[in-house]
């Protein structure tokens, strides 16, 4: 079954997920990185040569040289001509019970739209943050460059309260709920790709 028509994901991606939940002694993000790379290749790759996935390096301006280490690591699914269309952020469960870990996540998420959205020939670039399988969108366009959801600023003076960003990761990408979401998102970007004024 094809997946833009698929009622649920399939259960050999939901086992590779849950096994490598099991696995002890490796940083959660990277037991991540292979599920969801597979995740990915299912949802938009498939069989397929219009597009690929790759890790991506941060590039830090002021040193003059690439971030070393897996939080400077992302996934961008690319075009034919090296463009970004997607990417996705991935961390370990835990960094959604931790205030301090959801504003890096979010805060990561909105430098990758300055590293990525120039380079983006749709539309719309849309982004994933996966803490686990637990799934934040963020999407920005070309003509307003405005990043949803909005950026929401630190209420505390030295700490963060508790709650801050609490609940919006609040989808879990494996769900009936998430796929569906998986499915508009790569609907839109295909629809995109394949349009003859994309010039891809």
């Amino acid at each position: 079954m094809p997946f833009s028509t698929d009622t649920k994901w399939p259960q050999g991606l939901l086992d590779i997920f849950e096994n490598h939940r099991n696995q002890k002694y490796k940083p959660l993000e990277y037991l991540y990185f292979g599920p969801h790379i597979k995740l990915l290749n299912y949802a938009i790759v498939d069989d397929s040569f219009t597009f690929f996935i790759t890790p991506q390096v941060t590039y830090d301006e002021s040193a003059g040289d690439y971030i070393p280490g897996p939080f400077a690591t992302f996934l961008a699914v690319m075009n034919q001509e090296h463009k970004p269309v997607l990417f996705v952020e991935i961390k370990g469960d835990g960094w959604v019970n931790s205030a301090y870990c959801r504003q890096n996540a979010d805060t990561q998420m909105r430098r990758r739209f300055n590293e990525l959205l120039f380079q983006c020939p749709i539309p719309r670039l849309y982004g994933l943050s996966l803490l686990g399988t637990s799934l934040r969108i963020y999407c920005t366009d070309q003509a307003t460059r405005l990043i949803t959801p909005h950026f929401v600023r630190n209420p505390g003076v030295d700490t963060l309260p508790s709650n801050f960003l609490q609940g919006q990761w609040d989808l879990d990408i494996l769900s009936p709920d998430g796929l569906m979401k998986m499915q508009e998102i790569i609907g839109y970007i295909k629809a995109e790709v394949e349009a003859p004024s994309s010039g891809v």
